[in-house]
This record gives C-alpha cells, structure tokens and sequence, in this order.
C-alpha cells in the first residue's frame, strides 16, 4: 500500500484522488493499479501492454490518444483506452489500469442517475465497459439509494472504485470506513463488506479485473441471430 490512504481497515482501503499511483496490485494474480489525476496539468498513462479505464470526477479533462483529443469531458463520463495515451486540464480522474491487457477504445458519458440491472439489496448497476469476451475486465456503474444496509458480501477478485456522487459507509468485521464523493478505493480479493447509506444517495464507479460474463465464439448476438436453412 501506499502513503496516500486515509484509511485503512482489513482488506478495504481509501483515499482522495491524488495525481499518481495511489494503489498498486500490480503483484497480484490479475496485475491493477489505481492511479490518479489531479489537475495536474498534463500526464501520461498506460503502456503498450496495459489498458487504463477511466472514470471523470471534475471537469474539463481532455483526453488524447492516437493523434487526436476529446474533450472537454465532465463529471461522470468514462473511457476504456488500450495503449498510452495523456490527460490535460483542470479536473479530476480516476483511472483503472489493468495490466497485461488489451482492451478496446471507447468512450461514454455521462452516465445514467440509476442503473439498467437490479443488483442486491434494491441497489442497481449498469455495465458501463463490457467485457470485449467472456473473463475479460469491466467497469461498472453502482447506485445506492437512501436508507440502503447492504448484506454482507464478499468478491473472489480485488475491486477498485470511484464515489462519483452523495456518500456512505463501507461496513467490514474490522469496522465502518467513511466513504464521500471524489474519495477512491481498494477492496482485496475475499473481504467480507458491505455498503450502508442513510440521508443520502450514493453512487460508485467499480472496476472488475476479470468476469464470468461475456460473448465467447459460440454465444454472441451476431452469430446466434444468424440462421442458415437447412438443405432438405
């Protein structure tokens, strides 16, 4: 871990964004590394062997990647980049890189006030970068609303997150790790938590190192909406 948290509680860590590496897994069985960007101007990210997913908390960001630039990017839009590429301006970002990875290009935004899919505990998710084939990364959007006491839970792989909107609480056996808007986390692999809320809604954009979920040479839309007839 690094200097940057605030807090620390079993398996589950937190801080601020801040312009640089704030937690590395990168010796982990699936190789991640939280990074920030913080104002800071002009920055470079990724690698030929990486692929960074990120998530904007402040505008404006502009992104440039293979001789061109988007932006100016606000709050809640997000971007899946294989490869290096840079960040310029005065907002705020949190990026995702999954190494060892390649990935595809896309972008999105800004994302939606409540999720398409049900998740537990009357909570929503949407998948925001789906996975190119079945085991590969995602990111995810997740929202909580108020009065929310989450079931105790745990993930068999590490999960790194951005509170994009309002705030709650991390609940562990260790016990609760405040959480608020513009604050990043680490959860390790296997850690039993849960997410509570009272007066406010809360919103996180979770990054997932792998899946069980996703098209494979014989499942996806094209080729079973294919349908050749059967000679007689």
């Amino acid at each position: 871990m690094t200097d940057t948290e605030v807090f620390l509680r079993g398996g589950f860590a937190t801080s601020p964004i801040r312009h640089g590496c704030i937690f590395d897994d990168s010796c982990g069985v699936l190789p991640s590394r939280l990074l920030g960007f913080d104002r800071s101007g002009d920055a470079s990210f990724g690698s030929e062997t990486s692929t960074c997913f990120g998530i904007v908390k402040d505008e404006a960001v502009f992104l440039e990647y293979a001789d061109r630039t988007w932006g100016a990017l606000g709050e809640g839009y997000y971007f899946s980049v294989p490869g290096q590429f840079r960040l310029r301006g005065t907002g705020r970002a949190a990026i995702f890189e999954r190494i060892g990875f390649r990935g595809t290009f896309l972008m999105g935004g800004p994302i939606e006030s409540h999720g398409r899919l049900a998740y537990i505990d009357g909570c929503t998710d949407s998948i925001l970068v789906p996975p190119p084939r079945a085991g590969d990364p995602c990111m995810n959007g997740l929202w909580f609303p108020k009065g929310v006491k989450q079931t105790m839970h745990f993930h068999p792989t590490v999960r790194m997150a951005l509170v994009l909107s309002g705030e709650g609480c991390c609940v562990t056996p260790d016990g609760e790790i405040p959480l608020r808007r513009g604050y990043v986390f680490l959860l390790r692999e296997m850690s039993a938590h849960c997410f509570h809320t009272c007066e406010s809604s809360m919103s996180l954009v979770t990054y997932h190192p792998d899946s069980d979920w996703g098209p494979t040479d014989a499942n996806h839309p094209l080729i079973n909406r294919t349908l050749i007839p059967q000679r007689p």
